[in-house]
């Protein structure tokens, strides 16, 4: 007797998108049978007309840094926030702790312990390298579970400072004796890379200032079309040389994809992810629609060429994992200071992204099911070192599911959200393909645009 099965659906697994039932137990998906067998099992459910993808993975997001950077406003984007991701179909995140000069162990211990009891799926804590102190301490980090080590390279003077760090910012050196501590220890592990040259990207956002020029895309022009392309050969090298795995966060330049494309023929040992808002908009339609400000990243949203390389690259590998940049940040950062001044960042990204996912890649015919459920899911799985427990429908993974709608046709935006967020640039747009159930272990925890039961994320470790 099994706990659940699902019937009918269209099943997106590694070998192809087919027509499986699956059956639950203790957390795991523990059968899949060709659709129709008969099963015994405590409840049935129907999901005929629709698909079945593996939970979202993001690699990417930052509850310890919203409009509180603090350990309080982190416990409450955990319990809040996380209620996007599992309506939204993301079943695993990742996300940065509080950032500080505090030993990184203890940040690290502090944000699992926000997490726990309060996130509506499950987390992994991604370390954030500020000091040099903060290298010597990478093993006790890594003996907590937190494996993968972010550096901020794309940041110096005031935004450097701000954020934890000296004023000339993330030397090269810091780099490499990270690497090579994360070299000493045993098992899997990972660097990653904010790749965006900030000393001339600092002086031209000052000319730009000086002239009263700006808007989106003066911040698009200001963060040139190499400058994610020079940080990544600086640092690829680096990584090369001591066999360690880099991570290039957020790639947003078509030119970027290129160097990535080539350095991994060469095998660089290199990474490539991109957001789910590089991939569905623009900085000429987010100034069209008046989002000036809302609209604020870093790197910036870019041009529709840019977009158009991004997309191939995801078809044909080069880029290997999507992420969200999730940042909880409400419109208080984003309109009380003139534009120059106000704090780059998205908000709350995790419950539009699979359906924009959905639509601007399957229903436009840019990507097939399976590279979508292997961007989304299994290649960030592997580079966390959780496959196959996370990332696949097999048997033996954990039931992590989201069942899509292909049929359903919604308008994005504030109404669906249920965090904390009170402004989306998503706002107004249609999208088709909606997530309409997600399963985190087996347990149903958001149905119909609503979060089910109670919060049961775990700290993967």
């Amino acid at each position: 007797m099994f706990e659940r099965v699902l019937v009918g659906g269209d099943v997106v697994t590694e070998q192809g998108v087919q027509a499986l039932d699956i059956a639950l137990r203790d957390g795991k998906i523990a059968a899949l049978v060709p659709r129709g067998t008969h099963i015994e099992a405590a409840e049935t459910v129907d999901l005929a007309g629709m698909v079945v993808l593996p939970g979202i993975v993001d690699t990417h997001s930052h509850l310890g840094s919203g409009d509180d950077r603090t350990a309080e406003g982190q416990d409450r984007s955990f319990s809040v926030d996380t209620k996007d991701a599992a309506i939204g179909g993301v079943t695993t995140i990742a996300t940065t702790h509080v950032l500080g000069r505090d030993p990184l162990h203890e940040m690290v211990a502090r944000a699992i312990d926000s997490g726990q009891g309060r996130s509506w799926v499950d987390f992994k804590i991604n370390s954030v390298i500020t000091t040099y102190a903060h290298i010597e301490q990478i093993p006790k980090a890594a003996a907590l579970g937190s494996k993968s080590f972010k550096m901020y390279c794309g940041y110096c003077f005031e935004q450097a400072e701000k954020m934890g760090m000296r004023k000339e910012g993330m030397p090269p050196d810091m780099f490499y004796m990270a690497a090579e501590k994360l070299v000493e220890l045993d098992g899997w592990g990972h660097m990653m890379i904010h790749a965006e040259e900030p000393h001339v990207r600092r002086m031209l956002a000052e000319r730009y200032k000086a002239k009263g020029e700006e808007g989106l895309l003066c911040w698009a022009d200001h963060s040139r079309d190499w400058s994610e392309s020079v940080q990544v050969y600086l640092y690829g090298v680096i990584a090369k040389e001591l066999g360690v795995p880099m991570q290039v966060v957020h790639t947003s330049r078509g030119h970027t994809v290129d160097l990535i494309k080539r350095l991994q023929a060469e095998g660089y040992p290199i990474y490539s992810e991109t957001l789910v808002s590089y991939l569905g908009t623009t900085a000429h339609d987010l100034e069209a629609r008046g989002l000036r400000f809302q609209g604020k990243i870093q790197p910036p949203i870019r041009y529709q060429s840019d977009q158009d390389r991004l997309w191939k690259g995801v078809q044909d590998g080069t880029v290997t994992t999507l992420g969200t940049d999730t940042i909880p940040y409400t419109s208080k950062y984003k309109t009380s200071k003139p534009f120059w001044d106000a704090r780059p960042g998205l908000n709350i990204q995790w419950i539009d992204s699979l359906p924009l996912l959905y639509t601007h890649g399957i229903v436009e015919g840019r990507i097939s099911l399976e590279t979508l459920a292997e961007v989304s899911s299994t290649n960030p799985a592997k580079m966390w070192g959780m496959y196959p427990q996370k990332g696949c429908i097999a048997q033996g993974s954990d039931a992590d599911l989201v069942v899509v709608d292909p049929r359903l046709e919604a308008d994005l935006g504030l109404a669906r959200m249920r965090g904390d967020a009170d402004y989306s640039i998503w706002e107004g747009r249609k999208a088709k393909g909606m997530p309409v159930k997600t399963y985190l272990r087996g347990v149903l925890v958001a149905e119909d645009g609503e979060v089910v039961g109670q919060a049961g994320g775990r700290y993967l470790g």
